[in-house]
Protein backbone atom coordinates (compact mmCIF):
# COMPACT_ATOMS: atom_id res chain seq x y z
CA UNK A 1 0.00 0.00 0.00
CA UNK A 2 1.08 3.77 -0.85
CA UNK A 3 0.62 5.92 1.70
CA UNK A 4 1.34 9.88 2.22
CA UNK A 5 1.75 10.85 5.75
CA UNK A 6 1.24 14.53 5.65
CA UNK A 7 2.57 16.66 8.97
CA UNK A 8 1.08 19.74 10.08
CA UNK A 9 1.29 21.70 13.47
CA UNK A 10 0.62 25.21 15.28
CA UNK A 11 2.87 27.92 16.21
CA UNK A 12 3.24 25.79 19.31
CA UNK A 13 2.85 21.88 18.50
CA UNK A 14 4.82 20.15 16.18
CA UNK A 15 3.34 16.93 14.17
CA UNK A 16 6.83 16.67 12.92
CA UNK A 17 8.42 13.82 14.99
CA UNK A 18 5.00 12.02 15.69
CA UNK A 19 4.52 11.92 11.85
CA UNK A 20 8.12 10.89 10.66
CA UNK A 21 8.01 8.08 13.70
CA UNK A 22 4.43 6.65 12.54
CA UNK A 23 5.95 6.79 8.76
CA UNK A 24 8.84 4.82 9.81
CA UNK A 25 6.70 2.32 11.10
CA UNK A 26 4.73 2.28 8.44
CA UNK A 27 7.97 1.36 6.15
CA UNK A 28 8.88 -1.50 8.41
CA UNK A 29 5.42 -3.40 7.88
CA UNK A 30 5.93 -3.44 3.87
CA UNK A 31 4.27 0.08 2.85
CA UNK A 32 5.77 2.21 0.81
CA UNK A 33 5.40 5.74 2.78
CA UNK A 34 6.62 9.26 2.00
CA UNK A 35 5.94 12.07 4.12
CA UNK A 36 4.47 15.49 2.65
CA UNK A 37 5.17 18.32 4.72
CA UNK A 38 4.78 22.28 4.49
CA UNK A 39 8.48 23.60 3.73
CA UNK A 40 10.65 23.41 6.76
CA UNK A 41 8.17 21.45 9.29
CA UNK A 42 9.52 18.51 9.18
CA UNK A 43 12.82 18.60 9.89
CA UNK A 44 13.66 15.22 11.91
CA UNK A 45 16.28 12.84 10.55
CA UNK A 46 14.54 10.02 9.06
CA UNK A 47 15.43 7.26 6.21
CA UNK A 48 11.27 7.99 4.54
CA UNK A 49 11.29 9.77 1.81
CA UNK A 50 9.99 13.32 2.53
CA UNK A 51 8.35 15.60 -0.09
CA UNK A 52 7.57 19.62 0.95
CA UNK A 53 5.66 22.11 -0.37
CA UNK A 54 5.26 25.71 0.34
CA UNK A 55 2.14 27.61 2.26
CA UNK A 56 1.37 29.43 -0.87
CA UNK A 57 0.67 25.52 -2.63
CA UNK A 58 -3.13 25.50 -3.26
CA UNK A 59 -5.42 22.88 -2.31
CA UNK A 60 -5.62 21.78 -6.33
CA UNK A 61 -2.01 21.58 -6.32
CA UNK A 62 -1.52 19.48 -3.08
CA UNK A 63 -4.18 17.15 -4.47
CA UNK A 64 -1.93 16.53 -7.56
CA UNK A 65 0.88 15.90 -5.63
CA UNK A 66 -0.92 13.12 -3.66
CA UNK A 67 -2.11 11.86 -7.01
CA UNK A 68 1.52 12.20 -8.74
CA UNK A 69 2.50 10.06 -5.78
CA UNK A 70 0.13 7.34 -6.49
CA UNK A 71 -1.36 7.75 -2.78
CA UNK A 72 -4.00 5.04 -1.61
CA UNK A 73 -4.50 5.98 1.67
CA UNK A 74 -3.40 9.89 3.79
CA UNK A 75 -3.02 9.82 7.31
CA UNK A 76 -2.77 14.00 8.24
CA UNK A 77 -1.13 14.74 11.53
CA UNK A 78 -2.84 18.34 12.53
CA UNK A 79 -2.64 19.13 8.82
CA UNK A 80 -6.52 20.06 7.29
CA UNK A 81 -4.95 21.16 4.27
CA UNK A 82 -3.87 17.69 3.83
CA UNK A 83 -7.70 16.59 4.51
CA UNK A 84 -8.88 19.01 1.88
CA UNK A 85 -6.22 17.24 -0.85
CA UNK A 86 -6.94 13.94 0.06
CA UNK A 87 -10.86 14.56 0.27
CA UNK A 88 -10.43 16.28 -3.33
CA UNK A 89 -8.26 13.44 -4.76
CA UNK A 90 -10.95 11.05 -3.76
CA UNK A 91 -7.82 9.38 -1.29
CA UNK A 92 -9.31 7.73 2.13
CA UNK A 93 -7.88 10.08 5.04
CA UNK A 94 -7.32 9.63 8.42
CA UNK A 95 -6.79 12.54 10.62
CA UNK A 96 -5.21 12.82 13.71
CA UNK A 97 -4.71 16.05 16.24
CA UNK A 98 -3.87 16.43 20.07
CA UNK A 99 -7.18 17.16 21.68
CA UNK A 100 -7.57 20.95 22.28
CA UNK A 101 -5.39 21.82 19.38
CA UNK A 102 -5.97 24.84 17.65
CA UNK A 103 -5.17 25.94 14.11
CA UNK A 104 -2.93 29.18 13.80
CA UNK A 105 -5.99 29.98 11.66
CA UNK A 106 -9.27 28.62 12.25
CA UNK A 107 -10.59 26.11 9.10
CA UNK A 108 -14.69 27.01 8.55
CA UNK A 109 -15.18 23.87 7.07
CA UNK A 110 -13.62 21.85 9.58
CA UNK A 111 -16.13 19.88 11.33
CA UNK A 112 -17.62 19.16 7.39
CA UNK A 113 -13.76 17.60 6.53
CA UNK A 114 -13.83 15.39 9.36
CA UNK A 115 -17.40 14.31 8.86
CA UNK A 116 -15.61 12.65 5.13
CA UNK A 117 -12.42 11.21 7.23
CA UNK A 118 -12.19 7.37 7.26
CA UNK A 119 -11.52 7.74 10.84
CA UNK A 120 -10.05 10.74 13.40
CA UNK A 121 -8.26 9.83 16.17
CA UNK A 122 -7.97 12.59 19.42
CA UNK A 123 -4.55 12.18 21.31
CA UNK A 124 -5.67 12.39 25.06
CA UNK A 125 -6.19 11.10 28.17
CA UNK A 126 -9.27 13.39 29.58
CA UNK A 127 -12.03 11.21 31.06
CA UNK A 128 -14.12 13.42 30.09
CA UNK A 129 -16.78 12.38 26.75
CA UNK A 130 -15.01 13.31 23.55
CA UNK A 131 -16.89 16.16 21.60
CA UNK A 132 -18.58 14.57 18.79
CA UNK A 133 -19.91 17.70 17.30
CA UNK A 134 -16.36 18.85 16.93
CA UNK A 135 -14.58 15.82 15.81
CA UNK A 136 -17.69 13.84 13.84
CA UNK A 137 -19.02 10.28 14.65
CA UNK A 138 -16.12 8.24 13.78
CA UNK A 139 -13.55 10.00 15.81
CA UNK A 140 -12.30 7.99 18.83
CA UNK A 141 -9.91 9.12 21.29
CA UNK A 142 -6.08 8.02 21.82
CA UNK A 143 -4.05 8.02 24.73
CA UNK A 144 -1.41 10.90 23.34
CA UNK A 145 1.59 8.76 22.52
CA UNK A 146 5.09 9.71 23.47
CA UNK A 147 7.80 10.06 20.88
CA UNK A 148 10.98 10.07 22.61
CA UNK A 149 14.70 9.21 21.43
CA UNK A 150 17.23 6.62 22.53
CA UNK A 151 20.75 7.81 24.22
CA UNK A 152 24.20 7.17 22.85
CA UNK A 153 24.73 5.20 26.12
CA UNK A 154 21.26 3.50 26.37
CA UNK A 155 22.25 2.39 29.71
CA UNK A 156 22.94 5.74 31.47
CA UNK A 157 20.67 8.88 31.50
CA UNK A 158 20.83 11.78 29.57
CA UNK A 159 22.58 13.67 32.03
CA UNK A 160 25.77 11.20 31.89
CA UNK A 161 27.09 12.93 29.41
CA UNK A 162 30.01 15.45 29.34
CA UNK A 163 28.06 18.13 27.82
CA UNK A 164 25.97 20.26 30.07
CA UNK A 165 23.02 20.84 27.70
CA UNK A 166 19.37 22.77 29.38
CA UNK A 167 16.79 22.91 26.36
CA UNK A 168 14.36 24.70 26.43
CA UNK A 169 11.52 24.80 23.49
CA UNK A 170 8.47 27.18 22.15
CA UNK A 171 7.32 30.33 20.42
CA UNK A 172 9.21 33.45 21.32
CA UNK A 173 6.02 35.30 23.11
CA UNK A 174 5.01 35.70 26.04
CA UNK A 175 2.88 32.41 27.53
CA UNK A 176 5.67 30.53 26.53
CA UNK A 177 7.53 32.37 29.51
CA UNK A 178 11.23 32.30 27.57
CA UNK A 179 11.71 35.91 28.75
CA UNK A 180 11.18 34.28 32.45
CA UNK A 181 13.75 31.51 31.79
CA UNK A 182 16.44 34.42 30.67
CA UNK A 183 15.75 36.04 33.85
CA UNK A 184 16.61 33.03 35.59
CA UNK A 185 19.37 32.37 33.30
CA UNK A 186 21.27 35.51 33.63
CA UNK A 187 21.51 35.01 37.23
CA UNK A 188 22.74 31.53 36.89
CA UNK A 189 25.14 31.33 34.24
CA UNK A 190 27.86 33.50 35.93
CA UNK A 191 27.88 30.30 38.33
CA UNK A 192 27.62 27.71 35.74
CA UNK A 193 30.28 28.27 32.70
CA UNK A 194 30.28 24.78 32.18
CA UNK A 195 26.17 24.92 31.15
CA UNK A 196 24.87 26.43 28.04
CA UNK A 197 21.00 27.13 27.12
CA UNK A 198 19.62 26.97 23.56
CA UNK A 199 15.98 28.69 23.03
CA UNK A 200 13.89 26.45 20.41
CA UNK A 201 11.26 28.76 18.70
CA UNK A 202 10.04 31.92 16.47
CA UNK A 203 8.41 34.84 17.13
CA UNK A 204 7.71 38.45 18.16
CA UNK A 205 9.99 37.89 20.85
CA UNK A 206 12.89 37.20 19.27
CA UNK A 207 14.71 40.78 19.14
CA UNK A 208 13.69 41.61 22.25
CA UNK A 209 15.18 38.33 23.99
CA UNK A 210 18.14 38.46 22.02
CA UNK A 211 18.67 42.41 23.16
CA UNK A 212 18.53 40.99 26.83
CA UNK A 213 20.77 37.97 25.82
CA UNK A 214 22.93 41.13 24.49
CA UNK A 215 22.94 43.46 27.26
CA UNK A 216 23.74 40.60 30.11
CA UNK A 217 26.96 39.13 27.98
CA UNK A 218 25.14 36.05 27.25
CA UNK A 219 26.23 35.54 23.79
CA UNK A 220 28.74 32.68 24.99
CA UNK A 221 26.10 30.51 27.41
CA UNK A 222 23.02 30.89 24.98
CA UNK A 223 21.50 30.58 21.90
CA UNK A 224 18.14 30.83 19.94
CA UNK A 225 17.90 28.79 17.25
CA UNK A 226 14.61 28.49 14.46
CA UNK A 227 11.59 26.34 15.43
CA UNK A 228 12.28 24.01 12.22
CA UNK A 229 15.61 22.57 14.13
CA UNK A 230 15.57 19.10 14.48
CA UNK A 231 14.33 18.67 17.99
CA UNK A 232 14.98 14.96 17.85
CA UNK A 233 18.75 15.72 18.16
CA UNK A 234 18.16 18.49 20.32
CA UNK A 235 16.76 16.15 22.73
CA UNK A 236 19.12 13.78 22.73
CA UNK A 237 21.85 16.13 23.64
CA UNK A 238 20.28 17.52 26.40
CA UNK A 239 20.90 17.14 30.08
CA UNK A 240 17.90 19.19 31.24
CA UNK A 241 14.43 20.68 29.90
CA UNK A 242 13.15 23.31 30.71
CA UNK A 243 9.50 24.07 30.46
CA UNK A 244 8.56 27.96 31.76
CA UNK A 245 5.43 27.45 29.71
CA UNK A 246 2.56 29.80 31.25
CA UNK A 247 -0.72 27.41 30.18
CA UNK A 248 -0.08 25.27 27.77
CA UNK A 249 -2.89 23.33 26.21
CA UNK A 250 -0.94 20.39 25.46
CA UNK A 251 2.32 19.41 26.44
CA UNK A 252 3.38 17.24 23.97
CA UNK A 253 6.69 18.50 23.71
CA UNK A 254 7.16 18.03 27.89
CA UNK A 255 6.04 14.44 27.23
CA UNK A 256 8.39 13.81 24.76
CA UNK A 257 11.09 15.27 27.12
CA UNK A 258 10.41 13.29 29.73
CA UNK A 259 10.12 10.11 28.07
CA UNK A 260 13.53 10.80 26.33
CA UNK A 261 15.13 10.38 29.82
CA UNK A 262 15.66 14.01 30.58
CA UNK A 263 15.12 15.18 33.75
CA UNK A 264 12.34 18.34 33.42
CA UNK A 265 11.43 21.66 35.49
CA UNK A 266 8.45 23.08 34.41
CA UNK A 267 5.60 25.83 35.73
CA UNK A 268 2.80 24.62 36.95
CA UNK A 269 -0.28 24.36 34.61
CA UNK A 270 -3.47 21.42 33.81
CA UNK A 271 -0.79 20.21 30.96
CA UNK A 272 2.02 19.69 32.94
CA UNK A 273 0.82 18.58 36.78
CA UNK A 274 -0.99 15.70 34.84
CA UNK A 275 2.25 14.47 33.43
CA UNK A 276 4.83 15.60 36.52
CA UNK A 277 4.78 13.91 40.17
CA UNK A 278 6.61 16.92 41.87
CA UNK A 279 9.83 16.02 43.18
CA UNK A 280 9.55 12.48 41.44
CA UNK A 281 10.04 12.57 37.79
CA UNK A 282 10.10 16.36 37.56
CA UNK A 283 10.00 19.38 39.05
CA UNK A 284 7.18 22.15 39.05
CA UNK A 285 7.13 25.00 40.23
CA UNK A 286 4.84 28.32 40.46
CA UNK A 287 4.20 29.94 37.04
CA UNK A 288 5.23 32.98 35.98
CA UNK A 289 7.55 33.62 39.06
CA UNK A 290 11.61 34.08 38.48
CA UNK A 291 12.87 33.14 41.95
CA UNK A 292 11.08 29.62 41.72
CA UNK A 293 11.79 28.62 38.82
CA UNK A 294 15.97 29.99 39.53
CA UNK A 295 15.68 28.28 42.84
CA UNK A 296 14.79 24.84 40.88
CA UNK A 297 16.91 25.21 37.87
CA UNK A 298 20.00 25.53 40.30
CA UNK A 299 19.12 22.63 42.21
CA UNK A 300 18.69 20.17 39.35
CA UNK A 301 22.15 21.59 37.79
CA UNK A 302 24.06 21.23 40.86
CA UNK A 303 22.77 18.08 41.81
CA UNK A 304 23.62 15.21 40.00
CA UNK A 305 22.17 12.37 41.90
CA UNK A 306 18.93 14.04 41.97
CA UNK A 307 18.82 14.94 38.14
CA UNK A 308 20.09 10.54 37.65
CA UNK A 309 16.76 9.92 39.61
CA UNK A 310 14.16 11.83 38.05
CA UNK A 311 15.57 11.02 34.27
CA UNK A 312 15.09 7.43 35.43
CA UNK A 313 11.48 8.23 37.00
CA UNK A 314 10.08 10.13 33.55
CA UNK A 315 11.08 7.56 31.19
CA UNK A 316 8.63 5.77 32.78
CA UNK A 317 6.15 7.81 30.90
CA UNK A 318 7.40 5.92 27.87
CA UNK A 319 5.14 2.83 29.01
CA UNK A 320 2.13 4.95 30.56
CA UNK A 321 2.16 6.65 26.93
CA UNK A 322 2.84 3.78 24.72
CA UNK A 323 3.23 5.07 20.99
CA UNK A 324 2.62 1.46 20.35
CA UNK A 325 -1.17 1.86 20.99
CA UNK A 326 -1.41 5.27 18.67
CA UNK A 327 0.33 2.80 16.05
CA UNK A 328 -2.35 0.09 16.03
CA UNK A 329 -5.43 2.55 15.93
CA UNK A 330 -3.97 3.56 12.51
CA UNK A 331 -3.63 0.53 11.34
CA UNK A 332 -6.82 -0.91 11.98
CA UNK A 333 -8.04 1.72 9.89
CA UNK A 334 -6.29 0.41 7.06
Amino acid sequence: MNITVCVGGNKTVSAARLGVKLAEYLQTQGHTVCVLAPKGKANVFTQVPLKEYITLTTTKKLAAMLTQNATDKVVSVMNLRACEAAELSGIPFIYVEYENFKEDKPAKNKKTLLQKATRVLVLGDSDKPLNKKTYGTNAVRVSAPAVWVEHYNYNKPACFKKENNILAVGPLAKESGLDTLLKTWARLAPAHKTWHLTLVGDGTQKATLNKFIVKNHLQDSTEIIPANSDVYSLLRNADIFAYPALNPACADVLLDAMASKLPCVACESAATTSLITNGVNGVIVNAGEEEPFTIALDDMMVNWGKRVGIAVEASKLKDKHPFETFVKAVVEVF
